[in-house]
């Protein structure tokens, strides 16, 4: 019993440190890839995209690869272990109990693929309707000074309510979920300590009591257990959405990268001149251009100067050598 023991506590320990490491370094890299990929998005991807919801991939969704998915992910596999050890002993003791295994674990089967499609489509909308919440907070924080100015503290109030009202449906409907399978798996777990017993009394003659004890001693920890394992695949399936939103963001576009292929001359610069030739730019590829066809040349020994002056900008162009410097032309609008 002692080297069971000492080669259990070893096994146990080489299996938590293994699966802690591995959790570790999968967040770490899904960070790492996250926090690269947006440093390098274009401007339209944050013209575009709410700050709560950039904010909710890096707080929420880390938080979930980080701690709750490792901890799911180990109670789940306990948990299944636990019913597979648990209906094993019945089994032995009463081997009819195979038979009755078969119509349980429909029933069981059939509550649980219901109740986890359910409960992964609210987690799904918990983590929608959260981010705006952060978007609002962001947006309220920076612009306080302006709210208090124009007095309009009493709609950004309601409006926080709002949303917040909008998830908090969301949370009561998954803890609701939540009750209505703990009502039918308890009806299950009943069922296989009845007919555990059941096949006990039937099967006396040739039982002995101490197996008999230990059959039912098991199947009544069975119902806990059974809830327990539909909760964490549940969870477990939920939480698996954050490292989906995760990848998402890993996978957003990037801008042209720091070093091209396409490399000026190895003298380059050998003349301080700047040529524009046909200049055009857009804001993001499917909207119209703010700056379409502007030409320019700046030649050795001059200074310019770029100025707004209203809705056009006017260029001005000096000479090193002292001379006043005069408008030349106005060259483009202010978009």
């Amino acid at each position: 019993y002692g080297a069971l023991g000492v080669g259990q506590a070893i096994f146990l320990l080489a299996g938590a440190f293994l699966a802690a490491n591995g959790a570790v370094r999968a967040s770490r890299i899904l960070h790492q890839q996250l926090l690269s990929n947006i440093l390098r998005a274009p401007m339209s991807f944050f013209d575009t995209t709410p700050t709560g919801r950039i904010v909710n991939r890096f707080a929420k969704d880390i938080f979930t690869v980080d701690e709750t998915i490792p901890m799911s992910f180990r109670s789940w596999l306990n948990c299944l272990l636990g019913i597979l050890s648990t209906l094993l002993l019945i089994c032995l003791a009463t081997p009819f109990f195979g038979i009755v295994i078969v119509p349980l674990g429909v029933l069981y089967y059939f509550v649980q693929q219901f109740y986890v499609a359910t409960s992964r489509q609210l987690r799904r909308l918990d983590s929608t309707t959260r981010s705006p919440i952060y978007s609002h907070f962001s947006e309220t924080v920076s612009g306080l000074s302006v709210i208090r100015a124009y007095r309009h503290q009493e709609r950004f109030l309601l409006h926080n309510e709002k949303i917040m009202d909008l998830n908090q449906k969301c949370v009561y409907s998954w803890i609701i979920s939540n009750r209505w399978l703990a009502v039918r798996l308890e009806f299950v777990g009943n069922l296989v300590v009845f007919f555990s017993a059941l096949l006990a009394v039937l099967s006396k003659g040739s039982l002995e009591s101490g197996i008999v004890g230990l059959s039912i001693s098991s199947a009544l920890n069975v119902t806990q257990t059974l809830n327990w394992l539909v909760r964490m695949t549940s969870e477990l399936e939920t939480n698996i959405v954050a490292v989906e939103r995760v990848h998402e963001y890993t996978r957003v576009e990037n801008e042209a990268p720091w070093v091209t292929a396409q490399r000026p001359p190895p003298n380059w610069p050998s003349k301080g001149e700047i040529c524009i030739m046909d200049y055009r730019v857009r804001y993001r590829p499917e909207l119209e251009l703010v700056l379409d066809g502007i030409n320019c040349d700046i030649r050795s020994t001059e200074k310019v100067r770029c100025c707004w002056e209203g809705k056009y900008g006017f260029m001005r162009r000096g000479y090193a050598s002292g001379e006043k410097p005069v408008d030349v032309q106005s060259q483009w609008s202010e978009p």
